[in-house]
């Protein structure tokens, strides 16, 4: 899993969240407490900009229907049980990277009977 290029670490500030394209998918990318998260932009209610809603501490809205989201790991506070992708995100040289998350069931690779 390859780490991918979203921005400047100086074009996030604090508090602040953004909508950026990488390798055809839309991330939202917020900063919070000076770490940086990414998450999938599209609410799975209707499909909203998560990264065009309002961001609340580690909580991001949904502009259309306030479905709330934590950025640190993407499930929901309201309601509870919806979730979206959420992306490992370092930062060097003053540039924010991201990458998808491997969890033990990805890392073990496909499963056989």
């Amino acid at each position: 899993m390859a780490w991918v290029d979203l921005l400047a670490s100086s074009d996030l500030r604090e508090g602040q969240r953004t909508v950026v394209t990488a390798e055809g998918r839309a991330l939202a990318v917020a900063r919070v407490n000076g770490i940086a998260y990414a998450i999938d932009n599209v609410c799975p209610h209707h499909n909203g900009e998560l990264g065009r809603g309002d961001l609340q501490g580690h909580h991001l809205y949904c502009p259309l229907h306030a479905w709330c989201f934590d950025v640190r790991n993407g499930i929901a506070f309201f309601p509870q049980g919806a979730r979206v992708e959420c992306f490992d995100v370092k930062e060097e040289n003053g540039r924010i990277y991201a990458r998808r998350r491997v969890t033990p069931a990805s890392a073990a690779g496909p499963r056989t009977p």
